[in-house]
């Protein structure tokens, strides 16, 4: 607890720092493009959020510069419509602060501790303020889901239903869900989906998807190309990319981590292993899967990590897992630092979390072999028969 508490005041210290020690960062830069888009969907001109409106926004905003189209469903835009009515600068400062209390609210929960700190210590929680990013929220619903998976799976299943805003993150969900037999989340997370769909149609009209449609070529291509930078990612693609490495190559590589990830995903969610486990289990093997997985989206791995913890205090701790979390929970810093010079670590860091959750989860009886009065270890009680 000490040294999350020094490294939370080091992360503080350090971004208050950032004015003197590096002027040139553009802070919350990726909230800028949320916050442009929503006020474009906001004066009725959703559609423009895809386009060159869009960057001439924050063209104003920033000045010049090389800035990226607004990818995300209109789905999104109802999230940040709210911000849009405020100044950039408060704006920016609330999605931050609102996000980062949602996700420290989560993991707390994962954890049963009343402690803030080791989930706000975590180092991708500041490299995900810093970019102004989503990732947080992400965070936040994904931990949420795992806290009432169990107990209340018609909530689990809305907040993984909210993931559609950001769909390359809740792409395995339905297999992870059906493979548990989680029915109801299943269930409330489609129609939650589907849900939002078409209030996000009424709100900002059918233009504004035929608009996101037709810009996800471009998307792929910007990606693809490295035209953002693939430093910037932490998948197995671009880490290839980065080593010199074709795009057929890393989109092979791509490929079969996204197999591997998702055969493992279902073995080990059909095991029914408890809610906070099968949500663990799906944040990582996402990490495995979407080839333009941000640094700034290494906070959600706090959700699995916070779970072998919490299992480790519950029961004890397995050979090597101490260790291993601890440089996994400084791990963020290394990748942001490694990245910029060549430097790929992040498929090393998620294979290492992937066994460490792999093999907690293969330590918990199946549902197949546990009585008919047995629950998983880590919850008292079942929510879904």
């Amino acid at each position: 607890m000490v040294a999350t508490r020094i490294l939370l005041v080091m992360s503080i210290a350090l971004t208050a720092s950032l004015p003197w020690t590096a002027p040139s960062l553009q802070v919350v830069r990726d909230f800028a493009a949320f916050w442009t888009a929503a006020r474009l969907a906001v004066a009725g001109h959703a559609a423009d959020a895809y386009g060159n409106p869009a960057r001439e926004a924050l063209t104003a905003l920033f000045g010049p510069g090389t800035y990226a189209p607004f990818f995300y469903p209109p789905i999104a835009l109802l999230i940040w419509a709210p911000f849009a009515l405020l100044p950039f600068a408060a704006a920016a400062v609330l999605w931050v602060g609102a996000s980062a209390a949602s996700y420290v609210v989560a993991i707390r929960a994962i954890l049963r501790t009343r402690s803030y700190v080791p989930a706000l210590a975590f180092p991708a929680v500041m490299i995900a303020s810093l970019y102004g990013q989503n990732s947080l929220f992400s965070a936040a619903l994904f931990g949420g889901a795992a806290a009432t998976l169990e107990e209340y799976p018609v909530l689990a299943g809305g907040m993984i239903g909210c993931l559609a805003y950001k769909p390359q993150l809740a792409v395995l969900a339905p297999f992870a869900l059906a493979s548990a037999g989680r029915w109801r989340a299943f269930f409330a997370a489609a129609a939650t989906a589907l849900g939002l769909t078409g209030l996000s149609a009424i709100a900002f009209g059918t233009p504004a998807w035929v608009a996101f449609v037709a810009a996800l070529p471009g998307a792929e291509a910007w990606n693809a190309n490295g035209t953002a930078g693939f430093e910037k990612f932490v998948s197995l693609y671009t880490a290839i990319r980065l080593l010199g490495g074709s795009e057929n190559a890393g989109s092979t590589a791509q490929g079969i981590s996204i197999v591997l990830a998702t055969v493992a995903l279902v073995a080990l969610a059909r095991r029914r292993p408890g809610g906070v486990a099968e949500v663990a289990i799906l944040v990582t093997a996402t990490g495995f899967c979407v080839p333009f997985l941000g640094q700034y989206d290494l906070v959600i791995f706090a959700v699995p990590g916070a779970w072998l913890v919490s299992e480790a205090i519950r029961t004890h701790w397995l050979p090597y897992e101490r260790a291993t979390l601890a440089l996994l929970y400084m791990a963020p810093l290394a990748i942001w630092a490694g990245m910029p010079n060549g430097i790929p670590l992040a498929p090393v860091v998620l294979t290492m979390l992937a066994l460490l959750v792999s093999r907690r989860t293969l330590r918990i009886p199946s549902i197949k072999t546990r009585s008919p009065i047995e629950v998983p270890p880590a919850h008292p009680r079942s929510g879904e028969t």
